[in-house]
């Protein structure tokens, strides 16, 4: 089996060679550097439960970032055999019989607070495709796990049809993942569904590639939860799935404005509507919106779908999504402000944002609603220190250069929770990391070190607001008055 990926990839490969040892998988990627992670004893992302999976020890390095501070020496003895690393594109290609295809699709970029929906870059999975035209013989078998406009399979297969040597033969089927990150391992041994779309044969039964596609999820994943559909239903349940999730996520953050005008209780709001099966609890936790890679651009897939097929009323509602979840942060900032005094230019008024990815358990930081977040108060005339226990501070620092302009020479990286309290007169809770929210943060001496109003704002439950009022703290959580 080969893989043509980046990490996502890496980590479904690394679930499907635990559950296959008789299977050969082989994870490739053209970034060299990339690979040499993957191959070293620290690997190049962080997900709870992967290096037990990877490594004899796992169980005490179940942090990316333990070795690095600990200066652990010497090589790590792997779990499994039948699994490698690999940029070597070219070989795998040709000998591989099943192809999975995750390659990342991230979106175009934009202007920062731009109105415009941008599709998705494809050129990664272009690349991928022209590449399996090139080298194949024979029959082989393409899984499409990326993220992708729905109908790309219809795509994948008239390129290949095109392009490839008529000695090459191919079956496209799509299988789209539902991971989160920061429980991504979970998600892949303990899946909800595994969704397996293909044109089926001439008389209506399943195909052998399909079959063959199945026994590699069958030793752990039950049959119930295999779903076979069409491919074009297959597509779209992935954009759909997120796009319902960050509809909620929305939802409840357009409300929790409304509970602050009221006086009622975001939490109050969650728990109660939480309690309706059509609803469920996950999603119905305010904050400062949705980030990842994901859930923006499937909604986006939506959008663009929608506009493709005239349907623009559907549009302007997922359009709606969007704007709900970009307008979160900008509501919470003037609520900051409102505590601060009118006028801030004369004063050397700062901020701190503790947690930089976009949630607890991930060091992504693609699309985090921390970088609105200083723009939004460097904007106001404060200066910003920022920390996140486990983003290394130069992909921190590159962020801000990129997204906020001139802006970044107002934010200040810094290497502890401490360092970036003292002196500020705002702390936001951005990311909710254990480091934060244990015991291991003296936060009583933090407010000693910081200036009035001494205010502290995050997500509601993330923290105890009886202990950090009696610190000395003005507490304010969204979504309550």
């Amino acid at each position: 089996m080969t893989y043509i990926s980046l990490a996502p990839g890496a980590l479904t490969a690394i679930a499907l060679a635990s559950k296959n040892p008789s299977v050969h998988f082989s994870v490739v990627d053209k970034d060299a550097s990339l690979i040499a992670a993957w191959n070293s004893d620290h690997t190049p992302i962080f997900e709870p439960g992967l290096e037990d999976i990877l490594f004899e020890d796992g169980q005490i390095q179940e942090k990316a970032l333990y070795v690095l501070s600990h200066g652990y020496e010497g090589r790590r003895r792997r779990r499994l055999a039948n699994l490698t690393f690999s940029s070597d594109i070219n070989t795998h290609i040709s000998e591989a019989n099943i192809i999975f295809i995750c390659v990342d699709t991230p979106s175009e970029i934009s202007f920062p607070d731009s109105d415009e929906i941008r599709g998705l870059d494809l050129k990664n999975l272009e690349s991928a495709i022209n590449s399996i035209a090139q080298l194949s013989t024979g029959h082989k078998v393409i899984v499409q796990k990326s993220t992708a406009p729905s109908g790309i399979c219809q795509w994948i297969k008239k390129t290949l049809k095109d392009a490839a040597p008529p000695t090459a033969s191919f079956d496209i089927i799509s299988c789209p993942e539902f991971l989160a990150q920061g429980t991504a391992m979970q998600d892949l041994l303990n899946p909800n569904r595994v969704v397996i779309g293909y044109d089926p044969a001439a008389d209506g039964a399943i195909t052998e590639s399909v079959k063959a596609l199945i026994r590699l999820y069958t030793p752990w994943v039950p049959k119930e939860r295999i779903v076979t559909t069409d491919t074009w239903s297959s597509e779209l349940a992935k954009i759909a799935s997120n796009a319902l999730i960050a509809q909620r996520i929305s939802s409840i953050n357009s409300l929790s404005a409304v509970c602050e005008a009221t006086g009622a209780s975001v939490t109050e709001l969650s728990r109660i509507a939480g309690l309706d099966p059509r609803i469920g609890p996950q999603c119905l936790r305010a904050g400062f919106g949705f980030g990842g890679s994901c859930l923006r651009k499937d909604v986006c897939c939506l959008i663009y779908l929608a506009r493709e097929l005239e349907l623009h009323d559907v549009a302007d509602y997922w359009r709606g999504v969007i704007q709900i979840n970009d307008s979160q942060t900008t509501r919470i900032t003037k609520r900051i402000m409102s505590f601060l005094l009118s006028d801030i230019t004369e004063t050397d008024t700062k901020a701190a944002i503790l947690g930089f990815s976009f949630k607890k358990n991930t060091t992504d930081i693609r699309n985090t609603t921390a970088i609105k977040l200083v723009r939004d108060l460097v904007g106001r005339g404060l200066s910003v220190n920022i920390f996140d226990p486990h983003v290394p501070r130069q992909r921190i620092e590159k962020a801000l250069m990129l997204q906020c302009g001139a802006a970044h020479v107002n934010a200040n990286v810094v290497e502890s929770t401490e360092a970036a309290c003292e002196g500020c007169s705002v702390i936001v809770l951005h990311t909710d990391w254990d480091e934060f929210v244990g015991a291991g943060v003296d936060w009583k001496d933090i407010v000693d070190q910081m200036r009035e109003p001494r205010l502290f704002l995050g997500p509601p439950g993330s923290f105890d607001v009886h202990k950090m009022k009696q610190y000395g703290f003005t507490v304010l959580e969204v979504g309550k008055p």
